[in-house]
């Protein structure tokens, strides 16, 4: 194996070799690298860790990436917009420009430790995400890793730490800035939210979840949805997806009894849903990615 392609098999985001990554220093809870993406369309991605992405050239970059129902929608990447994706799928993109991407591998465990101290939820996916102090951070992050020192894990650990903290806290302000009109108001959606995650392995009913939200049923159906763009039952199966991946990490764990405390009837419904939301099967997903 030629050490391009070397790089590119352990690197964090293996579209393409990186310029520069902090994966030879020994660093915990993350790894930082450098992409630089000539125009290409590359294929989605799985992924082990929380991919944050900086665009970091000097010009707006234009994509294309496909939607819900798979038809290719142009966005662009303006310098200095940040873009989170948790641990799961990268989707697809087409570049009809070259991308200067700095990238950072946040690893899940320490993700969750610091949600855990914050007393939120796990980190979910954005995108453009402006946060001028995680730029500055990441930045920081990179420079390190380009210096090539391998003594400074305890600087590394508070840079990590500080980025995780904002990458929450820019989520949320940047939530209750733009709530759309006529959404379920943040504090209800989170509540609404949290009474989901508690109750995976239930068949919540409309009616629960819309006395959680204090609205009627009607309202909290259009209201969720303006709020999520997603129905109910549909942001639902994502969460109980999300706590399949995590338990599917313990391979001790049969298939059947994770689609058990997931809420599923049947193995064979299990994995027909894991499919659809996840894009593999539940062995594959276990064989390749944890």
């Amino acid at each position: 194996m030629t050490e391009a392609n070397a790089q590119k098999e352990n690197s964090i985001y293996p579209l393409v070799s990186p310029l520069m990554s902090s994966s030879g220093l020994g660093w915990k809870n993350l790894v930082i690298e450098h992409h630089s993406l000539l125009p290409h369309e590359f294929p989605e991605v799985r992924l082990r860790h929380h991919i944050v992405e900086l665009a970091s050239g000097q010009h707006q970059a234009y994509v294309e990436r496909p939607d819900w129902s798979g038809h290719w929608k142009p966005y662009s990447k303006p310098p200095g917009n940040i873009w989170l994706f948790s641990e799961g799928i990268r989707p697809a993109i087409r570049s009809y420009s070259q991308i200067e991407l700095t990238v950072c591998g946040l690893d899940p465990d320490f993700a969750a430790e610091v949600a855990r101290e914050l007393h939120i939820s796990q980190l979910r996916g954005r995108a453009e995400i402006r946060d001028e102090p995680a730029v500055y951070l990441m930045r920081l992050l990179e420079s390190a890793a380009q210096s090539g020192d391998s003594s400074n894990q305890l600087y590394v650990d508070h840079l990590a730490y500080a980025l995780t903290l904002r990458l929450f806290t820019a989520g949320e302000n940047r939530q209750s800035q733009q709530v759309p009109r006529g959404a379920l108001p943040l504090h209800r959606l989170r509540r609404v939210v949290e009474r989901m995650r508690a109750d995976l392995a239930t068949n919540l009913d409309l009616k629960t979840l819309a006395a959680e939200s204090g609205y009627s049923r009607n309202q909290f159906l259009r209201m969720f949805r303006t709020a999520t763009e997603s129905t109910p039952h549909q942001f639902f199966l994502q969460l109980r997806m999300e706590k399949a991946q995590s338990l599917m990490k313990n391979k001790a764990l049969r298939i059947i009894d994770i689609a058990v405390s997931c809420g599923f009837a049947s193995q064979a419904h299990f994995s027909r849903v894991f499919r659809q939301i996840v894009g593999v099967t539940p062995m594959q997903y276990r064989r390749e990615i944890c």
